[in-house]
């Protein structure tokens, strides 16, 4: 596997591919924001890779406010990958940034993109198109930049069959391309299991690299809160 490519999948397994998931459509309820699935507090949970090349190993999922600036926090993903959000005014989440520490790596997105929105039962997709750049962590020098388009398809309530139990929440299917040198492009579909003020209970995410715009790979992985 491409080590960009996998670097940002396992970023996301966090964050709609049904792998090892059971879910069934459920009425929505009548409130609930994207900030409330994805809490800005201090917390710390363990997921199991449960689909992948690494499947069976525990990884820690902690979430760390920005004590400076009460809108932003960042989620770390064990050694994989962080990611800095911030909330908006309507409730919703976007991503400012993605730290891929295993290539010493990380993106600005600019604008930022969206993870969750304010309104979870809206039943409008959320579309963006916008640019990132990678930079060194240790240099800062600039590796290569791009345009990123982004999707959050639809989120409904679902069960997820995690090592933890079987967890009911909701599910968000998010779509993420990015175009990268050499004709090359990258396809994520991204599926994020949470309950509301509670967080993270499941992920997953396939990916398709396409190289010289001929030769295809594709992966898939999946984790699942381990301990309730």
């Amino acid at each position: 596997m491409n080590r960009f490519a996998r670097a940002i999948l396992f970023s996301a397994t966090f964050l709609t591919v049904t792998l090892a998931v059971a879910t069934r459509a459920l009425p929505p309820p009548q409130q609930g924001a994207g900030k409330e699935l994805i809490p800005l507090a201090s917390w710390q949970k363990e997921f199991k890779i449960i689909h992948g090349s690494d499947e069976g190993k525990l990884v820690p999922l902690t979430s760390q406010p920005d004590s400076a600036d009460g809108k932003r926090w960042r989620l770390v993903f064990g050694d994989y990958a962080s990611l800095l959000l911030r909330s908006d005014p309507s409730g919703g989440v976007m991503m400012e940034r993605l730290d891929l520490p295993g290539r010493h790596s990380y993106i600005v997105y600019e604008p930022a993109l969206p993870v969750l929105p304010g309104d979870i039962h809206s039943p409008n997709p959320i579309r963006r198109q916008t640019a990132y750049k990678m930079y060194s962590i240790e240099t800062g020098k600039l590796r290569r930049s791009g345009r990123v388009t982004h999707a959050i398809k639809q989120i409904t309530k679902s069960f997820f069959e995690t090592p933890a139990g079987r967890i009911e929440g909701y599910y968000a299917e998010i779509d993420h391309r990015m175009d990268m040198e050499y004709y090359s492009k990258l396809h994520i579909t991204l599926g994020l299991g949470c309950r509301l003020d509670e967080g993270p209970v499941f992920g997953t995410g396939e990916y398709t690299l396409t190289r010289l715009g001929v030769f295809t790979e594709t992966k898939a992985v999946a984790a699942g809160l381990a301990v309730r």
